[in-house]
C-alpha cells in the first residue's frame, strides 16, 4: 500500500501543506484495524494517532465489553486521539474500532515534538476535537430524549455518513451495547426494519437497503450531527487554504 496515495483519502491528512507532509510522511504507517480493537484507553497515553481510511473508530464510554455506549464515531474525516494537541497526551476516552479496515497511524511523539512546524495539522486536529465535542452533546441528548428505534436508525445512518459503506459486520449483541439497550430490543427493531425493507440482516451483518426509510426512522439528531460534520469539512478546507495547502 502506498502511504502517500492513502494520505489523500483522509480529510485531515489530505490538507497537509507540502512542508508538513514531508515531516509527517516518514513516520506515517498504513495499518489494518480489526473490529473491537482498542486503539486508545481512557486515562492512558495516546501512543499513535489513527487516521481512518476505510475503517471507523468510536469514542466509547465503557465499563466492560458488555456495558458500553458509543458517544461518537470518527471516520475518514478525522483522527483518533486528536485532543493531544490541547496539551495532554492522555486519552480522554476509550477509542474502539467499529468498522474494520485501513488507517494511517502517526506516532504521537512525532506530532507533539514538531508542533511549531505543523501549524496546519495542529489547527485541523483542534477543529476535529470541537466536532467530537459537538457530537458528544448531541449523543447525550439523543440517549436521554429519543426511543431505541430512533437511536438505532441514527446510529446506522451516522456510520454510513462517515464511511460511505452500507453493509456492516454488526451483531445484535454488539448493537445493543453501542445503542445502550437490551439485545432483545435490538433484535426486535432489526426484525421490524427488515419487514419494512429498510435493512437486511444476516449472521453478524446489517445492510442498509432503504436510505430514505432509515432516515424517516431516525431522530433529528442525525441531521444535527451531519450538519456539524459538513460544517467541519468546510472549515477544514479553509484551514488548509490558510496554511498554504496545494
Amino acid at each position: 500500500m502506498q502511504v502517500e496515495e492513502e494520505l489523500q483519502k483522509n480529510r485531515v491528512l489530505a490538507g497537509l501543506p507540502h512542508q508538513e507532509r514531508d515531516l509527517v510522511l516518514p513516520s506515517c504507517e498504513a495499518v489494518q484495524l480489526h473490529m473491537g480493537d482498542i486503539v486508545d484507553t481512557a486515562g492512558l497515553r495516546v501512543e499513535f494517532l489513527h487516521f481512518p481510511i476505510s475503517s471507523a473508530i468510536s469514542v466509547t464510554a465503557m465499563e466492560d465489553q458488555e456495558h458500553m455506549i458509543e458517544v461518537t464515531i470518527t471516520g475518514k474525516e478525522g483522527s483518533s486521539g486528536s485532543s493531544v494537541v490541547q496539551g495532554d497526551d492522555r486519552s480522554m476516552c476509550t477509542a474502539m474500532v467499529q468498522i474494520p479496515g485501513t488507517a494511517l497511524r502517526v506516532p504521537t511523539a512525532t506530532v507533539m515534538g514538531q508542533q511549531p512546524r505543523l501549524p496546519y495539522l495542529y489547527a485541523a486536529l483542534s477543529r476535529h476535537t470541537l466536532l467530537l465535542m459537538r457530537h458528544a452533546v448531541i449523543s447525550v441528548a439523543c440517549s436521554r430524549f429519543h426511543n431505541p428505534g430512533q437511536r438505532l436508525a441514527r446510529w446506522l445512518k451516522a456510520h454510513w455518513h462517515r464511511t460511505g459503506i452500507e453493509s456492516f459486520p454488526f451483531s445484535s449483541q454488539f448493537l445493543s451495547a453501542q445503542v445502550g439497550v437490551d439485545r432483545h430490543i435490538i433484535s426486535d427493531l432489526l426484525t421490524d426494519f427488515q419487514s419494512h425493507g429498510i435493512v437486511k440482516t444476516g449472521r453478524n451483518n446489517v445492510t442498509i437497503t432503504d436510505q430514505d426509510g432509515l432516515s424517516k426512522r431516525a431522530c433529528e439528531c442525525y441531521e444535527l450531527a451531519k450538519k456539524a460534520t459538513d460544517e467541519y469539512a468546510i472549515s477544514l478546507a479553509a484551514i488548509a487554504r490558510a496554511h498554504g495547502a496545494a
